[in-house]
């Protein structure tokens, strides 16, 4: 597990205070009050709230199997890399959770020289949902701040699985993110990226690289296809589906499905991530 993706830090100005709404995540069982001014962006089991502003983030990891003891291990033992360090600061404190349990613990830490403060909490549903959820704040605003925090955290309740995203749900995932298929262990030079916009649109990506060999030395290519056109997704009886349509007039379609965090299409796995070609 990529730690630095939990403990991904960011430092904000006290945003200002909206009404609270309720947002559900059926496919990973969880349910949370923030302010309506909150922004929602999915990368794979990781579900980021961004107000408007941009003047504060809350991050929710997905950790199915979440054990009490992995969880206690993990937020006392902190992180620390080239440019950020964060430790804890107080003891484990239990959390009041509806179907579960929860831990919680003050962390203090560094990231490109900058002080901040935060809550880092572990929640471990009875039916087997685990989730590490992180608020932090700039050390000079965290004071402001922590109320907003604290009425985020103890708002967290389980509720039961789905069975899975809706056509309406892997819109909203999809939109504004990147999907990429790595190559094989077998063929490592080819690469597959799907970018996706808010606005229906797509741009599809295959590239490639070859090296050849000859007495003379060695030659290196690559070459790069994109095509576009617009995507939908759509319940499709059992399944859901993703179905591009290219401006050329041709179409290809996928079942999409969500397992334990990953994104698959057609039975592969894609890497979904932040897209930063459309907004």
């Amino acid at each position: 597990m990529n730690r630095l993706k939990i403990w991904l830090l960011m430092f904000f100005m006290v945003p200002a205070i909206s009404a609270a709404q309720t947002f559900t995540n059926e496919n990973h069982g969880y349910s949370i009050e923030i302010d309506d001014n909150y922004q929602v962006t999915r990368n794979g089991g990781v579900t980021y709230f961004e107000s408007n502003d941009k003047a504060s983030l809350v991050i929710m990891k997905n950790w199915p199997g979440l054990t009490g003891e992995v969880a206690k291990d993990y937020l006392l033992q902190g992180y620390q890399d080239e440019a950020m360090a964060v430790v804890a600061t107080s003891d484990l404190k239990e959390i009041a959770v509806e179907d579960g349990k929860g831990l919680r613990v003050d962390v203090r830490g560094v990231l490109d020289r900058k002080l901040m403060k935060g809550v880092a909490a572990a929640f471990i549903g009875n039916d087997g949902q685990g989730i590490i959820m992180l608020v932090s704040a700039a050390e000079e605003n965290w004071d402001k701040f922590a109320p907003e925090a604290e009425r985020m955290i103890v708002s967290v309740k389980f509720i039961a699985y789905s069975a899975g995203p809706s056509a309406r749900d892997w819109y909203y995932m999809l939109a504004g993110t990147r999907l990429s298929l790595r190559g094989t262990s077998d063929d490592r030079r080819r690469r597959e990226d799907l970018y996706f916009c808010s606005d229906g649109s797509f741009r599809h990506r295959l590239s490639s690289s070859a090296v050849e060999e000859s007495d003379s030395g060695s030659a290196f290519g690559f070459s790069a296809k994109t095509r576009s056109g617009s995507w939908r997704v759509i319940d499709d009886k059992d399944k859901t589906r993703l179905v591009l349509l290219y401006s050329d007039g041709g179409e290809e379609s996928a079942i999409i499905e969500d397992r334990n965090g990953q994104t698959i299409l057609n039975g592969q796995r894609y890497y979904m991530m932040r897209n930063n070609r459309c907004r």
